[in-house]
């Protein structure tokens, strides 16, 4: 099966001056401590970098309660943004602590088109 390929538009923080959007794979579906399942990203190319750290994998779930993850991974949806600490490298399945991430922003993401979902 191929990888989903999504593009994931940084809507805050709004001084963001990296590229925009971002195009990301999907990894898998992540439970955190507090019982939500997260949507894990890896950046395609070098990634970026957030106040000097390089960052290659992020964390999304729905902004809003009654957006189901699957709209994260399959439509059109408005995400919560986390990012994954550099130093960390999460795999879908696989537990994490919450002093694995930092809470980054809010952004859309959505289908790439160009192969995967």
């Amino acid at each position: 099966m191929a990888p989903r390929t999504h593009l994931l538009e940084i809507l805050e923080p709004e001084d963001f001056s990296g590229r925009n959007p971002l195009h990301v794979e999907g990894e898998g579906l992540i439970r955190g401590g507090n019982g939500a399942f997260y949507y894990l990203l890896r950046l395609n190319g070098d990634g970026f970098e957030i106040d000097g750290e390089s960052i290659s994998q992020l964390l999304v779930l729905p902004r809003y309660n009654e957006d189901p993850i699957t709209a994260v991974q399959d439509s059109s949806c408005t995400v919560i943004i986390e990012q994954v600490l550099p130093g960390c490298a999460l795999r879908p399945g696989q537990a994490f602590s919450y002093h694995d991430i930092r809470h980054w922003g809010v952004g859309r993401i959505r289908p790439n088109g160009n192969g995967g979902s």
